[in-house]
């Protein structure tokens, strides 16, 4: 992958958080236009604060996501004997940075179709929205699966079709193969994901 592509992912991640605290302070300016200003201060000091911890999480998810799907496609590659630079693994990744800006993206535009009002609370209830567990049958389901769907929300979804994409186009093999690639290595993580979840919650339930 190009240079200028990486750096146009990366730009685009940062400019849709941007416009995420944009929309969040413009709503609390026209929200607290009338207030006193000592009001409308602390009403966006704190979302202000709310908003950086949202976006420290994201990045650390971002940062732990990355390091996970390294060692999975790094195991998966030798498993298929695979041979892959360090360089193409590494685009790879960067790739699937899209699922991150496909999702972000994703939660403003149901905020705004509800006409909800744009704050980090609107923003984590579609995250809650966007969860597994939403869109499945729970009488239906057994617990253990619902537990699991939880923890894992579309963008996972979403970073597995751009994952298989970005195997498909940058080692140039076929899409059943790049996505069956994808199932037995990043895949296997997110089932580890799930038995995970399982065991923290009876641990702590």
């Amino acid at each position: 992958m190009k240079r200028k592509y990486i750096v146009i992912i990366f730009t685009l991640i940062i400019l849709v958080f941007a416009l995420q605290y944009y929309l969040i302070t413009s709503y609390i300016d026209k929200l607290f236009q009338f207030t006193t200003t000592e009001v409308k201060s602390e009403v966006m000091n704190n979302e202000t604060e709310q908003f950086k911890v949202y976006l420290v999480e994201n990045f650390v998810f971002i940062l732990l996501q990355s390091i996970a799907m390294f060692f999975c496609l790094n195991i998966g590659f030798l498993y298929f004997k695979i041979k892959v630079s360090l360089r193409n693994i590494l685009n790879i990744i960067t790739l699937s940075f899209l699922s991150v800006l496909v999702c972000q993206l994703l939660i403003i535009t149901i905020v705004k179709l509800n006409n909800w009002t744009y704050t980090v609370g609107s923003i984590n209830s579609v995250n809650d929205m966007l969860n597994l567990a939403n869109f499945i049958n729970v009488e239906e389901t057994a617990p253990w699966i619902k537990l699991s769907l939880t923890s894992i929300n579309i963008e996972q979804v979403i970073l597995i079709i751009i994952l298989g994409i970005g195997i498909h186009k940058i080692l140039n093999i076929k899409y059943n193969r790049a996505f069956s690639i994808t199932a037995r290595t990043y895949g296997i993580s997110i089932l580890l994901w799930f038995v995970f979840a399982i065991i923290m919650e009876m641990n702590f339930s």
